[in-house]
């Protein structure tokens, strides 16, 4: 897993996304590299980093991803929606509602299920 996590560290290695892709399958263990990515500049490395979370359920990347539901990229904002909505934890309720004025309909759709499988039977 120590080398997944240098070549996901390395800045020069275009191709930091495959490693997100690789930790994942280290469960949560892989949780301590997963959450500093979703601080990464590329996109794809925040947008692969919060699915990936999500999939080990990372209870404590919660708070993270909501601050990512502010990602200037709406792919990665969708994903912290979706990732939230798997974890399931209540207290991304205000985070995920305030992403439900987003410009973006695909944002707000990942939104709204998460509320709907975060938010108890009425």
């Amino acid at each position: 897993m120590k080398n997944t996590a240098a070549s996901l560290a390395n800045k020069e290695n275009i191709e930091r996304w495959k490693a997100v892709i690789e930790l994942e399958k280290f469960g949560q263990p892989a949780a301590d590299y997963l959450i500093p990515a979703l601080k990464d500049d590329d996109r794809w490395v925040r947008y692969l980093a919060a699915d990936a979370l999500a999939n080990i359920g990372a209870a404590q990347s919660v708070t993270p991803l909501i601050t990512l539901l502010k990602d200037p990229d709406q792919d990665v904002r969708f994903a912290a929606a979706s990732a939230l909505g798997k974890i399931g934890d209540p207290t991304a309720l205000p985070g995920l509602e305030s992403v439900l004025k987003s410009d973006n309909a695909y944002v707000r759709i990942a939104a709204e299920e998460a509320i709907e499988r975060i938010s108890p039977v009425r």
